[in-house]
């Protein structure tokens, strides 16, 4: 049976994350014009999106796939607990308790951080990929993207940090692709929410 509450939390968080996602967006476009405090404000942005992703990964692996049960939840978890590390990393940087430099290989702290976004976008592309027939193509395709991009910018970074060619073109997945996703999943969610509870309500009747 659908736990149709868990669903429902997982429209709020796919919403919430979608919106740090597009300011996120805008608070790096006016650091590389203007400046601190918005790198700040980007890191911590980015920090909401992520971590927002937990929610959304219950609610898709509820709403099911073609991947047997526990391959499934293994998947799960470790995606869960990559969510988990890098939002606890991604507290020292926004604090500043670690720092980075931008334009050299990923070291520390943020190859930590490179390292735990492949775990995540291979998780976004992979469950987009084999979920059930209850995500849209648009839907479905949008999240294999933006994982792919996840991974293609964290490989870039590992290599070459900020300025690595694969940095900036797997960005359009992580920072353009993702918000758009989370939100049009978010209405999707909602949607299986909401079937769910009126057949269960005309079922009682």
């Amino acid at each position: 049976m659908l736990d149709t509450t868990r669903v429902r939390r997982g429209a709020t968080a796919a919403r919430i994350s979608a919106i740090a996602g597009g300011l996120a967006l805008a608070a790096i476009a006016l650091f590389f014009t203007v400046g601190e405090p918005f790198g700040t404000i980007n890191d911590a942005l980015g920090l909401v999106m992520i971590a927002a992703l937990a929610p959304v990964m219950l609610a898709h692996y509820e709403l099911g796939g073609v991947v047997p049960l526990w391959p499934a939840r293994l998947s799960l978890a470790g995606a869960l607990l990559a969510v988990a590390t890098w939002s606890l990393v991604q507290v020292a940087f926004v604090l500043r308790i670690l720092n980075v430099n931008v334009n050299a290989p990923a070291a520390g702290g943020w190859e930590l951080l490179a390292i735990l976004q492949v775990v995540i976008g291979l998780w976004i592309a992979g469950a987009s990929l084999l979920a059930g027939r209850w995500l849209p193509p648009l839907v479905r395709t949008l999240g294999m993207i933006a994982g792919v991009g996840v991974v293609v910018m964290s490989v870039g970074i590992l290599r070459g940090g900020y300025s690595d060619m694969l940095t900036n073109v797997g960005g359009v997945g992580y920072q353009i692709v993702l918000p758009v996703w989370a939100w049009l999943l978010s209405h999707v969610f909602q949607r299986a929410a909401d079937a769910a509870t009126a057949a269960r309500a005309s079922a009682a009747a």
